[in-house]
């Protein structure tokens, strides 16, 4: 069984929680996911079955939308609203109705573009051979809570954001509230992008409500729900890596790439990036490439 599911998960389920009942449901040994969501948020979760497993880290550079919602005024240790989560700050009254919904567009959209983004505290990042989330489930004292923060800081990246639409605006008090969507790159955190909002407005922010709207080009509006899981069609390989450049090739070619000819990759006219994807006449997938010192080579084949 070959093909990617495209499933909505709901709240309260790990992506490896929805990994083990596709396997059961499907009876599929081999299931991957590309691309984790916390337990509380919802949306597009893709699943790849049998040989679609060699895709999932080409469905994770992928670009991703979102539709997520932050209050304001409470910070948390988690940057959400999860199950257990410690408020770290609560602004006060005059601050919170101080705020504008000028400043709230302000303080997001500085926020896109290539930008330089912390980790939250609880995410699955390893540091010392230890998940960031362990770390901070371990902090007891003020030394240990500085010691994560600058580990936190050590794991600082850039992300790509590519846009931030503001969706709604509430600023009733007790805590005001703000729903938006972000279309992203890989690697993005959108807690971050609350906590990081509640900082620039100085008021503290976390998130409490965060669902996937999209990954590349398949959208959470195709994707079943968990009581469907038995009876949902696969998409076919080739889909799954439509966003990548891609040539076309003969029957015999095809053949002699399956084979791992070195001189027929070499040959092929392909376009300049670092991965393409290689189809046969009847458009099935034969290989991915990736250039490497300017050759082109077999990453993944099928």
């Amino acid at each position: 069984m070959d093909g990617v599911l495209l499933v909505d998960k709901p709240t309260g389920l790990t992506s490896f929680d929805v990994v083990a009942r596709v396997r059961r449901a499907l009876r599929e040994k081999r299931v991957g996911h590309a691309g984790t969501l916390d337990p509380e948020a919802t949306g597009l979760l893709l699943l790849c079955l049998g040989e679609a497993t060699k895709l999932v880290p080409y469905l994770m550079d992928a670009d991703k939308e979102y539709r997520a919602t932050a209050r304001l005024g409470i910070a948390t240790d988690t940057d959400d609203a999860a199950p257990g989560s410690k408020v770290l700050f609560e602004a006060s009254t005059e601050s919170l109705c101080a705020l504008t919904e000028s400043q709230l567009h302000t303080a997001l959209l500085q926020q896109v573009g290539s930008i330089a983004q912390k980790p939250p505290r609880f995410s699955a990042l390893k540091v010392e051979g230890q998940r960031l989330y362990d770390k901070a489930r371990a902090v007891q004292t003020e030394e240990d809570a500085q010691a994560i923060e600058k580990q936190l800081e050590a794991k600082t990246r850039t992300v790509e954001i590519y846009a931030i639409q503001i969706e709604s605006v509430s600023l009733c008090l007790p805590y005001p509230e703000v729903t938006f969507r972000v279309h992203c790159g890989k690697g993005t955190y959108i807690r971050s992008i609350a906590r990081d909002l509640g900082e620039a407005l100085g008021v503290g922010a976390h998130l409490t409500a965060l669902r996937r709207l999209r990954i590349g080009r398949f959208s959470v509006e195709d994707a079943v729900s968990m009581d469907a899981l038995g009876t949902a069609p696969l998409a076919p390989l080739p889909s799954a890596v439509a966003h990548l450049p891609a040539v076309s090739v003969s029957p015999e070619i095809a053949q002699r790439v399956r084979q791992g000819h070195r001189a027929t990759v070499a040959a092929l006219p392909l376009p300049s990036a670092q991965v393409a994807a290689v189809l046969d006449d009847q458009s099935q997938l034969v290989a991915l490439l990736s250039r490497s010192e300017g050759t082109w080579r077999i990453a993944r084949g099928f």
